[in-house]
Formats: structure tokens, sequence, C-alpha cells
């Protein structure tokens, strides 16, 4: 794409693609409304405001939370990297030979940039907007990561931005949406954008009336170009291009599906579970509302006035039969029954389907551990599909993101472009890393078992099971475990160290014994 920014009007763009997006707004606000309502926000003249419908039952959003809640405790681990700065196409050893410095003075250097960059992270409160982020994926599906030159992120949702993709997916053209007040510019560039003291102005009438901002972000070769608009004018100063891999918008969706522009979310896919459990719960709740209004039958015969039932205290003597006066009753508890078994079904099913910890437990006496762990772990892999795409579209344009913005601050060294490249360890990696550990480990444990430790000991090599684990656990294991000449060379110090030992007392009583004839003795 190389048209000219100043030929093609960024609102008139906004409104075109705004078209595409009415399917996926349709779908955000279903899901919405069934889980957290707050997350879709209608725009209307530059103000957002979102649906304070409150659903009539709490699992929506306790799915939402909890599956958002997983996913950036998987994805940004606390007090651990969720990636890894290597060498590209080269063994790391080459790579220090090369620049003429130990290979330990290397991963020395690449940690403290890793640790540099999730210092950024964590200090500038990222993390808070990240989950923000991660709720709006699983609920709508869409969401838009700003992360400025510094500062904090901010999370656009998908009532804010419109994005173009090719038919493989990738990004061609973004375009945000921001409100600002006309009083926080100066006065030459409120005039430069058509805003004069009238328009925009505060008086009497009523508040400051905000105006709209179009950010325009479209890709031309191996650039992103960049400018602002307001008003049919373009902001003087905006424009601007980024690297192609270091953009600071990030448009995220879920799932991804080929010639879409916009995923629909993991909601949408329980959709009818959703929408099955609101139904019923909201018909259960007006049933026991009904159900719990008192309401008296008073024979037409009866001596006594309903009056007099009415104004009756605790305690008070009545004359008349106790036969005369029944209790209505609805005589639903059958069908309430059936209707709370199927609401319990469904909260069961949703739990299970997003993660909540309380739904691998069965019911039962007998519930032991390992069934726990088992079934935390399929719901662990369940979640790979989902690692994999936000390991792609989030995490590496964020690394990317977060070093350019370093290194043009000169916090960071400027590393040679194409040398070193971030790694993720977590999500998916980390899957496939747990699941060669604890094959290593089920199987270490059974041939003990069966072989006997001796046997075990004896047949198994320590050393390539220890190299293995260190492999599974993602750990550089050079210089960590002893290689067979060192041990050989310890057993063979502890041996003479021994022998020596045993020696002592017959070396120190020769020393002691008296040498020679004594003098006299013949």
């Amino acid at each position: 794409m190389s048209t000219s920014p100043q030929t093609v009007s960024a609102e008139g763009r906004y409104s075109q693609l705004k078209s595409d997006r009415n399917n996926a707004e349709s779908r955000a606000k279903q899901c919405a409304v069934l889980t957290l309502p707050t997350l879709y926000k209608e725009v209307s003249k530059g103000k957002s405001s979102s649906s304070r419908t409150t659903p009539y039952q709490g699992t929506g959003a306790r799915c939402v939370n909890s599956l958002s809640a997983r996913l950036l405790l998987a994805l940004f681990p606390a007090n651990a990297n969720f990636f890894k700065l290597s060498p590209d196409g080269m063994d790391a050893n080459q790579l220090a030979e090369q620049a003429g410095i130990q290979q330990g003075e290397l991963e020395m250097g690449l940690a403290e940039i890793e640790r540099t960059v999730i210092n950024d992270i964590e200090t500038s409160g990222m993390r808070g907007r990240l989950g923000l982020g991660l709720k709006h994926l699983v609920a709508t599906g869409n969401v838009m990561m700003y992360v400025p030159d510094e500062g904090n992120a901010k999370m656009y949702p998908l009532t804010r931005y419109v994005v173009d993709r090719d038919g493989m997916g990738s990004v061609l053209e973004m375009i945000t949406l921001d409100s600002i007040a006309p009083s926080t510019l100066g006065n030459e560039l409120k005039a430069s954008l058509g805003l004069d003291e009238k328009k925009g102005a505060k008086n009497d009438a009523g508040p400051e009336q905000d105006v709209d901002l179009y950010t325009r972000i479209y890709r031309d070769g191996e650039l992103w170009q960049v400018y602002q608009e307001v008003n049919g004018n373009i902001v003087a100063g905006s424009q601007g291009t980024y690297p192609i891999d270091a953009c600071p918008w990030i448009p995220l969706r879920i799932p991804e599906e080929d010639g879409e522009d916009y995923g629909a979310g993991l909601v949408y896919d329980y959709y009818g579970d959703f929408d099955a459990l609101e139904k019923l719960s909201k018909a259960i709740l007006k049933g026991a509302a009904a159900a719990a209004k008192v309401l008296w039958a008073l024979d037409e015969n009866a001596a006594i006035r309903p009056k007099a039932i009415t104004e009756a205290e605790s305690g008070d003597v009545l004359r008349f039969k106790a036969e005369q006066l029944k209790a209505i009753s609805q005589e639903k508890f059958a069908d309430f029954n059936f209707v709370g078994q199927h609401i319990d079904k469904l909260i069961a099913r949703l739990e299970m389907a997003f993660g909540v910890r309380t739904s691998i437990q069965r019911q039962g006496e007998r519930v032991t551990a390992e069934e726990i762990r088992y079934l935390a772990q399929e719901l662990e892999d369940v979640l790979g599909g989902i690692y994999s795409i936000l390991a792609e579209d989030l995490l590496l344009p964020l690394v990317r993101r977060i070093m350019d913005r370093l290194t043009r601050a000169h916090r960071l060294p400027d590393l040679p472009p194409g040398l070193i490249k971030p790694r993720i360890v977590v999500g998916v990696a980390a899957l496939g890393r747990g699941q060669d550990m604890r094959k290593l480990v089920e199987w270490a444990e059974a041939a003990q078992q069966v072989l006997t430790p001796q046997v075990f000991s004896q047949r198994v090599d320590a050393g390539e099971l220890m190299a293995r684990m260190g492999a599974a656990s993602d750990l550089t294991m050079k210089g960590l475990i002893k290689s067979d000449e060192q041990m050989a060379q310890e057993q063979q110090d502890a041996t003479a160290h021994q022998a020596a030992i045993r020696a002592a007392p017959t070396i120190a009583g020769a020393a002691m014994a008296p040498q020679g004839v004594p003098s006299g003795e013949s």
C-alpha cells in the first residue's frame, strides 16, 4: 500500500472499513451481554457507553475472568521471563567467538537485556492493561493494544478501531478513533485544525464537546506509515514511520480465520449454553419470586374476617376452624427441580470448558490428587491453540516493540539487525517441555519399580538422564553436569584420599617407633 496520506481521508477510510465490522460488533454485543456487559461500549458522537444490563447469572463473568487470569499468568508469569534472546541461525559459542568475547559474557549481556524489557513491562503498569485486553479477547474476540514511546499501554475495544487484513491474515491497515478535548490543544494547533474558539469551547450552554481524532496506520513496503487527523485536517507533526516488526499498534483476535478481519471470541463458541443458562436462570428467578409470595385462601363461610387474620400478631388466639384457612401453593417443586438440575449441568459444562478450577474436581467421596492433576493438565492442553495464537500475535510483537522503544530511549544497546531474535518460552513451548519432563519422570519412576533402584542406577546413564531433564526444563546444562572424566578424576582422588586416611595410623606408628639399637645392647 503506497497511497499518500494526504490523498486519503482517515475519517472517510474509517467509515468504509466500519461496515466490515458490523458482524463482529453484533457477535461481541451478544457475548458481552451474557458475560461482562461493560466490555462492549457503543460509540455515538465520540462518546462511549456500555450496556447497563445485568445478567441473571454470574457464570459467564466467572468463566471469562477465570480464563483471562489463567492466560495472563501463563503468558506473563510473575518473576520470570516469558522470552529469551538467542542468536538466529548460529550457535551462541560461534557468535561469541565472532564478537571476541566469552560465551558466558554473551549470555550475561542478553540476560541483562531481557531483564530490562521485563522491568519496563512491570514498572509501566502494563500487566493490568494486558489483563483487560485478555478479557476482551475471551469475551468479544477482538482488541487492539497500543504501546506508546513511553508510559503505559492502551487497549482499544472493538468499537474504537477498524483493521484491514489480506487473505493470509497479515495486517495492511489500521485506524483508531479517540476523543480529545480542544482545550488541551494549543491555539496554533487548534487554528490549523479548524477548531475555533466557538466550536468545542466551554460555555454556559453545557460542557465542552470532544472532537474525534483518527490515527491511520498503513503498511508501505517495509515500514508502517502513521498520521493523525482531526476534522479532515492532518495534525502537524503526527506523520511518522515505524519498523515493520515493531509497530506500536498490535491488533489481536481469537480465533484466527482465513478471510476474516476480526475474531468471534471464545464465548461465542459456547453461546448456545450461555444463552440457555441466562434464560433458565431468569425463568427460575421469577418462579422463585412468585413461589415466595405468601397468599391465603379463606373459606367464604368462615366466621372470622380477613382483616382480623392479617392484623393478628404472633401468639394471638383466633376463633375459627383451622381447615377454613389454607395456604395457596403453586405445587411446582418438581418443575423447579428439573430446571435446577439442567442449570447445574450447564454451569458444569461451561466451567469445565473455560477452566474454572472448581470444575475439575468431580463430586465424590474418593477423588484422588492424581485425578485432579490429570484433569488440570487436560484443561491446560486444550489451551494450546490459544497459546500459539497469542505467542505469535501478542508476545513477539510486544517484545519487539518494547525493545524498539527502549533502544530509541538509549536504554538498550543497538543490536545487529536480524542477528539476535526473541524466542517465546511460555505457552505452547512450556506445554511441550512440561510433557517431556512428565514423561521422563514417569518413565524413571516406573523403571525403578520394575528393575529396583540398584539395577536402575547400573543400567541408566545418570548424566544423560539429567541432561534430558534439563533440556525439558529449558535450562542450559553446560558446566552444570559433571563429565565422565570429571567423575573418574574425582573418584580417583577420593580413593587416594581414603587410602591416605587408612595409611595414616601406620605411618604415624612407624614414625614414633624407636630407631636403631638401644645403647648397652649387643
